[in-house]
């Protein structure tokens, strides 16, 4: 990754972050068995659509009109969001949860 220097001296990342994400079991098959992926992207929808680049499936399992699909729930270094929108300022761990049914 390419890096300016910013004000103050601060370091400003330049391009997408690399984030680790968390592959579901019920969605390895899509990436080949793989539990988790380096992936780019500054928000979770990037970050989807550049996983569904290289594993083709995600993002019709991942979002629907362009919000999570209904049943799954991201979780973006502990804490579940429902806010996609909002820039990824720090690479990050993601974990895709989908919906436990149960009776």
């Amino acid at each position: 990754m390419t890096s300016t220097t910013g004000s103050a001296g601060s370091i400003d990342p330049v391009g997408p972050l690399r984030h680790r994400v968390n592959i579901p079991v019920t969605m390895r098959h899509l990436s080949g068995g793989e539990e988790w992926l380096e992936i780019e992207g500054n928000s979770v929808p990037q970050i989807i659509r550049n996983l569904d680049r290289r594993y083709p499936g995600f993002l019709d399992k991942l979002m629907k009109d362009d919000r999570m699909a209904p049943g799954v729930a991201v979780v973006v270094d502990g804490v579940v969001t429902n806010v996609l929108l909002r820039p990824l300022e720090k690479p990050c761990e993601l974990f895709f949860v989908p919906a436990i049914g149960g009776g």
